[in-house]
C-alpha cells in the first residue's frame, strides 16, 4: 500500500537525532535547513556534524532524552539503543524516523532537493534508495529554472487573491492564474516586472 506524501512544518520544533555517524549528518542538514530546533545525542560525532549550528550532546542516549521532541530520527549503530528510543520516543507521543527499520517509524524522508519554494521529492517505497536519488537528480536537471523565479513572485498575491475575493469560484479562478502557462511565458518573454504588472492585474476586480 503505497504512504501518504506529507510536508512537515517544523518551524520552531525539537527535532531529536540519536546517532553520529552519516545518517544523523543528512538529518540533521535537512532539518536544520527546515527550521527545526535540532539535537544530536551521540557519544561521540564527525567534523560535519559538529560544524553545523545545532545543538549536540556528545554522550551515549538516556532515557528522558526525548522530552519534548516533535521529531526523533533513530540513526544509531547499536540495536539496542534503537529500540530503546523507539519505545522513549512512541511514549513522548514524537514522529519517528528509523534508519534501521524504515517500517517501523512513522515516517521516512524521500529524497529530495529544494529550488527556491519549489521542492521535488521522490520514494520509491523503500525498494531502492539510489533509484529514488537518481530519479531526484533526473528531474531537478529537468526542471525548468523560470518555475522557481515565478513561485517566488506568485507567493505574495496569493493572499491578497484570497483576501479581496470572496466568491470562492473567482477567488480559485485568479489564484490558477497565478502560476499557468500564460504567466510562464510573459516571465520568459518580458522579464519579471511584467510578470508582476499581471499579478496585479489579477488583484484587481475585472471592469
Amino acid at each position: 500500500m503505497p504512504s501518504l506524501p506529507v510536508m512537515l512544518d517544523i518551524q520552531g520544533k525539537r527535532c531529536v537525532i540519536v546517532g553520529g555517524g552519516p545518517v544523523a549528518l543528512r538529518r540533521a542538514e535537512a532539518l536544520q535547513r527546515a527550521g527545526g530546533e535540532v539535537v544530536v545525542i551521540a557519544p561521540s560525532v564527525g567534523a560535519e556534524l559538529l560544524a553545523l549550528p545545532i545543538e549536540r550532546i556528545e554522550r551515549p542516549y538516556q532515557s528522558g532524552d526525548l522530552g519534548g521532541a516533535w521529531i526523533v530520527i533513530i540513526a544509531s549503530n547499536d540495536p539496542e539503543v534503537n529500540e530503546d528510543a523507539a519505545r522513549d520516543a512512541k511514549l513522548a507521543g514524537a514522529l519517528v524516523n528509523r534508519a534501521d527499520d524504515p517500517g517501523a517509524g512513522d515516517f521516512t524522508v524521500p529524497a529530495h532537493e529544494h529550488h527556491g519554494q519549489v521542492t521535488l521529492a521522490v520514494h520509491t517505497g523503500g525498494a531502492s534508495a539510489s533509484a529514488s536519488a537518481a530519479i531526484r537528480r533526473e528531474l531537478s536537471d529537468a526542471l525548468d529554472p523560470d518555475w522557481p523565479r515565478l513561485i517566488e513572485q506568485a507567493a505574495a498575491f496569493r493572499s491578497i487573491i484570497q483576501e479581496r475575493f470572496a466568491d470562492p469560484d473567482e477567488r480559485r479562478r485568479r489564484l490558477m492564474k497565478l502560476a499557468d502557462p500564460q504567466a510562464l511565458a510573459i516571465l520568459k518573454d518580458r522579464g519579471e516586472a511584467a510578470l508582476l504588472d499581471y499579478y496585479r492585474g489579477l488583484t484587481q476586480p475585472d471592469p
